[in-house]
């Protein structure tokens, strides 16, 4: 813990734009601290079960998954712009290539299993949730 007195010493002889800037470090460090305890807090909560405690926070999880999720399925789209076979263009929402019938890979939703915790779709394979974090095995 500081001591008082070295605080007064040490902002002694400093200018107000320092002092500011001084306040303006603590600050940004006291949230950074804070941040920390708080997803402490909340990882200790959802892995006991307390799910009404956390479903506000759970809901920005699945927020914000389902939005980087978006981007990688956007991604993965434009990089599949070329037939994997012969590499002609494809059209924008092909199944197959006009070219040589490839059929182009799509990963659809009803190919994985819900979570037991946020109920995003997961591939079967995955041991934990990749929104949550949550263990994918059945809960007893």
């Amino acid at each position: 813990m500081t001591e008082w007195q070295s605080v007064k010493t040490r902002f002694q002889g400093l200018s107000t734009r320092e002092l500011l800037d001084q306040a303006e470090q603590a600050r940004r460090e006291k949230g950074r601290l804070l941040y920390e305890m708080g997803e402490r807090h909340y990882m200790k909560l959802r892995s006991e079960g307390h799910r009404p405690e956390i479903e506000s926070v759970l809901e920005q999880d699945i927020l914000i998954y389902g939005a980087l999720s978006r981007i990688n399925e956007m991604e993965v789209e434009a990089a599949q712009k070329q037939c994997a076979s012969c590499r002609t263009p494809l059209e924008p929402g092909a199944k197959f290539c006009g070219k040589c019938g490839t059929s182009v890979p799509r990963e659809t939703d009803e190919t994985k299993i819900a979570c037991t915790t946020c109920h995003t779709p997961q591939r079967p394979e995955q041991g934990f949730c990749t929104c949550c974090g949550s263990e994918m095995r059945s809960r007893v």
